[in-house]
């Protein structure tokens, strides 16, 4: 399939149940990383992950109010379907004010594996520039794939610990990008 890519950022209107119709979020996991004692090791804790229309929709509602207050949604598009996404807040947080958190970035299963990912990345680090940002920081899920990509683009583990998104999700690998 060699389909043409365009990279597009989103409006709130534009955050509708139609045009998230094709996206497909499903991952097979079979190993996350888990951080004993200090230190990090892969687990064997296999499950499935794959979002029905009501997941989708409360995703798609919390995109639509991240953009409403002043956050960034950038869509990658094949014939008009969005296959792809990422999105930033626009809250900065840190000791130095100098984080802004990558809300979400997943790419729609038939479609991984050919850079889009990167190119979501590329123009979600771009959207933070403009913002004066220095770092994304990215709760990530902690699956084998999952941080292999993310170490793959140089993310790492986070200098500074957001207290909150720790607590909201325990399991994630908190990372962060410098900008």
């Amino acid at each position: 399939m060699n389909t043409e890519i365009a990279i597009k950022k989103l409006t709130p209107q534009d955050c509708t149940l139609e045009a998230f119709s094709k996206f497909n979020r499903y991952q097979q996991v079979k190993r996350c990383w888990r951080k004993e004692d200090g230190k990090w090791r892969l687990a064997d804790i296999p499950f499935t992950e794959d979002w029905n229309d009501a997941k989708k929709a409360v995703v798609i509602d919390s995109l639509r109010r991240g953009v409403q207050q002043g956050g960034v949604l950038i869509a990658a598009l094949s014939s008009d379907d969005i296959i792809g996404f990422s999105s930033i807040s626009n809250q900065l947080f840190g000791a130095r004010l100098e984080y802004i958190q990558l809300e979400m970035l997943h790419v729609s299963y038939e479609f991984r594996n050919r850079g889009i990912g990167k190119d979501l990345f590329r123009a979600i680090c771009s959207a933070a520039r403009e913002l004066s940002v220095k770092k994304l920081y990215i709760s990530a899920h902690s699956s084998e794939d999952s941080q292999a990509f993310y170490k793959s683009i140089g993310c790492v583990e986070a200098v500074e610990l957001n207290q909150k998104l720790f607590e909201a999700e325990p399991f994630d690998v908190h990372m962060e990008y410098i900008l």
